[in-house]
This record gives structure tokens, C-alpha cells and sequence, in this order.
């Protein structure tokens, strides 16, 4: 069932996300150091782009070694801020109760996870818009197994991610949902605890107050 979800989703990534990407300001939290945000509506479909415009040739590097990471979806590389596309993961500062008595940072258990997850997959990842000269989003592929996934769909397909949204909350990948969706019925991952602050709820509950 996790192939076939992964499959379905991971088919759709491959047609509508990996040729063509998006770069509108998003939902996203601001940590400290700040994270520009670099989620994207998807009602436009630019290619893979550099800072200037031009058009980028996807080419895959193994993912650095030396990666930094400031959430499960964010990381540091080279003086460089890394961000995958289209994945939203828990944000830290929000709590989640694994057992009786014990309560995780639900953003920081994610980031492990996601490290994890990452070691074991080994992905190969492509940079598809340069935000500025520190900041780019990113799409990558996992080479260990069989076959190769989209790593956002597998992390949400294992429980560790969420189908991330833009501004207006409308889904930057739709396709990735579906593997959302199998991971919550699963109750895989983060979906095994019932008071799992869903980050893209509370980020739109943060929108809301905000006005």
C-alpha cells in the first residue's frame, strides 16, 4: 500500500512538479534566523529558474553531507538556506504527547526523523529556484531501494511531512496529498498521535490572527 501510494503521488511529482516550479511567497513560519519563505501558488508553472530569470538544467547532486538543518524541511548547506519543495513539516514551538506524560517539540522530532529518513534514502536533489544569492528551493529523489521516489512524497507517505500550502491555502503540490491522506489513515509517523498539531493548520490559524 506505502509503494502504491508513494507511486501514485511520486508519478504526479514526476509530471507536474519536477519539469516546472513555482516562486510566490507562501504560508510558512518564521524561525530564527528567519526562513524566507519560497512556497509557491499553483496556478502558475515557470520552469526550474535561476535568480535572474534564466532557465536552470536540472542537474543531481548527492545531498551535502555537511547539511545544517533548521526544521525537517529546511537546511544549510555551503552558506546556503535549502528548502524542499512543497513540503510543510511540524513546526517547532507546537507539542505533541508521544505516551502519557511524555511530550516531544513536535518540530524538533520531525527534524530527526527527517535526518533519518534522509541518511537512509540518500537523495539526489537539484536546485529548481535561486530566491536570492542565499536562498533556493530545491526538489530531490531518493537512490536507495529499487527504485527512486520524490523525497517530499515519501516523507509524507512515511508520516513525517504534510502537503504544504500557499498563502491563500491552496496546495503547492496536489499531488502530494494523496500520500498525506494514505499517512493518515496508516496513522504513520506523526499521524500516530491524536493531539498532532498539523502544521498547515496552525499556520492558517496564525494567518488568521494576524489580520
Amino acid at each position: 500500500m506505502l509503494i502504491t501510494t508513494i507511486a501514485a503521488s511520486g508519478l504526479y511529482a514526476g509530471m507536474y512538479v519536477m519539469p516546472e516550479f513555482l516562486a510566490e511567497k507562501s504560508l510558512r513560519a518564521t524561525p530564527a534566523p528567519p526562513v524566507v519563505p519560497v512556497q509557491a501558488s499553483p496556478n502558475q508553472t515557470p520552469p526550474a529558474q535561476t535568480q535572474d530569470g534564466g532557465a536552470r538544467q536540472l542537474n543531481f547532486t548527492p545531498f551535502p553531507a555537511t547539511a545544517q538543518f533548521e526544521t525537517g524541511d529546511t537546511w544549510i548547506s555551503d552558506g546556503r538556506r535549502y528548502r524542499l519543495y512543497g513540503l510543510q513539516t511540524c513546526l517547532r514551538g507546537t507539542n505533541v504527547t508521544l505516551s502519557a506524560g511524555v511530550v516531544r517539540d513536535c518540530g524538533e522530532l520531525n527534524l530527526i526523523m527527517a535526518q533519518a529518513l534522509i541518511r537512509d534514502t540518500k537523495p539526489v536533489c537539484t536546485t529548481v529556484k535561486d530566491l536570492d544569492q542565499n536562498n533556493a528551493v530545491v526538489v530531490c529523489q531518493t537512490t536507495t531501494g529499487e527504485r527512486g521516489y520524490d523525497l517530499a512524497t515519501y516523507m509524507i507517505a512515511q508520516g513525517w511531512g504534510f502537503a504544504a500550502v500557499d498563502g491563500a491555502g491552496q496546495l503547492i503540490v496536489p499531488g502530494y496529498r494523496v500520500a498525506e491522506e494514505s499517512a493518515r489513515t496508516a496513522r504513520a509517523g506523526l499521524w500516530a498521535y491524536s493531539d498532532m498539531p498539523h502544521p498547515v493548520s496552525v499556520l492558517m490559524q496564525q494567518q488568521k490572527a494576524q489580520r
